[in-house]
């Protein structure tokens, strides 16, 4: 019986450090006034299963060369690049604009966009959509860059026509 209360407590005192460190990188996200594209890459890799919670809880300690940007950002970053989410000469600690948001959320999400996106899947085209399913404001520029607290927001309302899809 005590055995299995221990295992029980340290069990839930593990899983709970792991979300604080998911967290932590949220908080990072939110609090930057410009979201960089290793910033935006974080939450779409975990969706679309490409990095997992354990992994950038291990990796969150080392911090990288970028002086805004955990580990756990820039892997998720690396990822995605990997997948042809963000061209080869892209980097981690540049900052993004709402269209190449608009892209990386649309893919990774799997939105389905309108005839020019399903022949050329493209940010031009992944903004053209958001903005005509009303997720982006009308007077929105494709060029402006988007601060950590927008990305996130951009990120939630793509995830709820995700939600309303299904």
């Amino acid at each position: 019986m005590k055995k299995t209360l221990l295992c029980s407590v340290l069990l839930l005192l593990g899983a709970s450090f792991a979300f604080s460190q998911s967290s932590e990188v949220i908080s990072e996200i939110i609090d930057s006034e410009k979201a960089t594209c290793a910033q935006i890459s974080y939450l779409p890799a975990l969706y679309a299963n490409l990095i997992t919670e354990s992994d950038s809880a291990k990796s969150l300690g080392a911090m990288s060369a970028s002086k805004d940007s955990s580990a756990a950002t820039v892997e998720a970053f690396e990822a995605l690049k990997s997948n042809n989410f963000f061209n080869s000469d892209t980097e981690a600690n540049k900052e993004v604009t709402v269209a190449q948001a608009s892209f990386v959320y649309m893919k990774a999400l799997g939105i389905k966009g309108g005839l020019f996106y399903t022949l050329f899947p493209s940010a031009r085209y992944a903004f053209k959509e958001l903005k005509a399913k009303g997720i982006l404001p009308l007077e929105t520029d494709p060029a402006m860059k988007l601060s950590g607290r927008e990305s996130i927001d951009l990120f939630t309302s793509c995830l709820e026509i995700v939600e309303g899809a299904e």
